[in-house]
């Protein structure tokens, strides 16, 4: 991240405004579809961060490409960050604002790690006991590591609940180390 108080302050207030305009679902959505594009056409983001370019050719450019398939605040919005010259905090904004309005809508992501895939009544049960630890609605984000032998490994944000063999056998072998044998 180039710039992490610049990236939260921005999207802060754009989702400030998203929620005062009531379009804040379709925003982190049209945005993400932004990021998309930005990724699939890394040219196309050189072009708004060139020097070389003016600001009103930026902004022709986002107008003809973007304009009619995105928010006219989103719009506005990314006329602000070239008028800034901040439009190569684009990613980083769009993370945070991402972020800040799964937050705001009560979303919580989780970091599921398992040895195989969960099969789907223990990934609903799992859903359910998360959903009932934290009140919030859960996106499990799931990925199959065999490094952990078995078992689960839940993280979210800064919490993480590890019930995996690899863990319990490393917790085990610190133990044994330094057990004193006669």
């Amino acid at each position: 991240m180039r710039d992490r108080k610049v990236a939260v302050r921005y999207a802060g207030a754009l989702l400030a405004s998203a929620k005062a305009e009531g379009v804040l679902q379709d925003l982190a959505e049209s945005y993400a579809a932004v990021l998309e594009v930005f990724a699939a056409n890394p040219q196309f983001e050189s072009f708004l961060e060139g020097p070389q370019v003016s600001e009103k050719e930026k902004k022709d450019v986002l107008e003809r490409v973007l304009g009619p398939r995105i928010e006219p605040l989103l719009l506005r919005f990314f006329y602000l960050l070239i008028d800034k010259n901040r439009i190569e905090n684009l990613q980083d904004i769009g993370e945070e604002f991402a972020a800040l309005a799964e937050q705001d809508q009560g979303i919580i992501r989780a970091s599921v790690v398992t040895a195989i895939p969960l099969p789907g009544d223990l990934e609903a049960s799992l859903q359910e006991k998360l959903v009932g630890m934290t009140g919030a609605r859960i996106i499990m984000d799931k990925k199959v590591d065999a490094a952990v032998i078995a078992g689960v490994r839940v993280t979210m944000g800064d919490k993480v609940l590890d019930g995996t063999v690899r863990t319990n056998l490393d917790l085990l072998r610190k133990q044994l180390g330094k057990t004193v044998v006669r």
